[in-house]
Formats: structure tokens, C-alpha cells, sequence
């Protein structure tokens, strides 16, 4: 039996498993001192999700990293570890990290995404963000557009 646990990620040492999920997950991945710089911000919001199985031992399956300012909450990262992926670990995580935020007096959420990244896009409409805007060449590694995406909190609460 497999039991999902999300909690806050704070400390520089729980940072291994979310490097070794982020170099899986990502092209040009974010290395350590961007994401220690996160855990340092007094405006970060950070989250992991670990899994227990039996006789498995405890494993961080999911992660994402938010940043507050005002009212507005902007997601910076999520990544699921491959083995994960497909099984709704994305969307429980996002949702519960939305009821936080509006709980927390946030409005809204925005992020940039990848314009080729379909998968993320589906999932974040599905969770009823919208295109605002596009920010072209904003990917410095290949010069891709971003899709900026907007969720509005208020019916979180």
C-alpha cells in the first residue's frame, strides 16, 4: 500500500531528492544554488510531496516551489519524479498549495510556461488558469516564448 504525505520543504539538506527529480524532469534544469536561494526567501512557499511504500521506505515524489508578493503568488517550479507522473500528483498538489495561498490572503497565482510544454499547459487549464499574455524570446537557452498564465484564488477559499 502506497501513502502520499505533502508537507513544507525548508532546510537545505531535504534538497537532495528534489535536484535528482529536477535533472530527470528538466532540460535545462535548475541547479542547487537557485533553489537554496528559494528556501532562503522569506516570500517562498515551498512544497514536497513524499510517498511510503511498504517495506520502500520514504521517497519525495513531487515538488513545487511558489513565491508570494502582495497579493499575487507566483509558481516558479513543480516537477513529478517519472515514476509518479499521470497518477493526479500534480493536480493534489497544486490545489492544496491554491487553498493555502487564498487561506494565506493571496488573489491570484501566475506562472510562465514553456509555449511547446503542452502537458503542463492541459494541466494548468484544467485547473482553470488563463493565457494573459506571452513574453517572447523569454527562454534564454533556446529563445522560446513564454505563455503567462493567471489563476484567480478567490474561489479557493
Amino acid at each position: 500500500m502506497t501513502a502520499l504525505q505533502l508537507g513544507a520543504i525548508n532546510r537545505v539538506d531535504e534538497l537532495g531528492p528534489v535536484l535528482a527529480i529536477e535533472q530527470r524532469s528538466f532540460r535545462w534544469p535548475w541547479g542547487r544554488l537557485s533553489f537554496e536561494g528559494e528556501l532562503a526567501s522569506r516570500n517562498g512557499r515551498n512544497y514536497i510531496v513524499k510517498s511510503s511504500s511498504d517495506g520502500d521506505g520514504e521517497q519525495v515524489a513531487a515538488y513545487a516551489f511558489f513565491r508570494r508578493a502582495a497579493d499575487e503568488v507566483h509558481l516558479l517550479k513543480i516537477a513529478v519524479t517519472p515514476a509518479w507522473r499521470r497518477k493526479g500528483i500534480a493536480t493534489r498538489l497544486l490545489q492544496h498549495c491554491f487553498a493555502v495561498s487564498a487561506a494565506q490572503g493571496a488573489n491570484s497565482v501566475h506562472l510562465e510556461v514553456r509555449s511547446s510544454n503542452l502537458p503542463a499547459i492541459g494541466l494548468y487549464l484544467k485547473l482553470g488558469f488563463e493565457v494573459i499574455g506571452k513574453r517572447h524570446g523569454y527562454y534564454a537557452d533556446t529563445k522560446e516564448d513564454a505563455l503567462l498564465m493567471m489563476k484567480n484564488l478567490k474561489e479557493e477559499i
